[in-house]
């Protein structure tokens, strides 16, 4: 990888119990795991890597990742189902053609989803 002054070159997440979070995040988003250590996990998204990481405390405060789906109400019931919480609906963003949400994960984190209108 060739990293440029400001490019993100690795994200972390607050793992909680790193089964459920493998679980949900691979089931929902396809994310792919390697483990580090029994606290820390590399995940791959596609278009970003990162990890789940036990040691640190989930939050709905600060930094939010928004993940792209086709579908968010679908994806909103599919989240509930695996264990984590709808806790903005989906909501337009105007003049932009697209729709987004919040939800929590099963470790506590706020994160969001985006999808283009249909």
């Amino acid at each position: 990888m060739d990293y440029k002054l400001g490019h993100v070159c690795h994200i972390e997440i607050a793992g909680g119990d790193l089964a459920k979070s493998k679980d949900f995040y691979g089931k929902l988003f396809n994310w792919t795991f390697k483990p580090m250590n029994e606290t820390y996990e590399f995940f791959d998204a596609g278009n970003a890597m990162g990890a789940l990481d036990t040691d640190a405390r989930p939050s709905h405060d600060g930094t939010i990742l928004v993940l792209y789906c086709d579908d968010i109400d679908a994806k909103l019931g599919e989240i509930e189902k695996a264990g984590g919480k709808s806790i903005k609906g989906k909501t337009e963003i105007p003049g932009h053609n697209a729709c987004y949400a919040y939800f929590e994960d099963p470790a506590g984190n706020r994160m969001g989803i985006y999808a283009t209108a249909k």
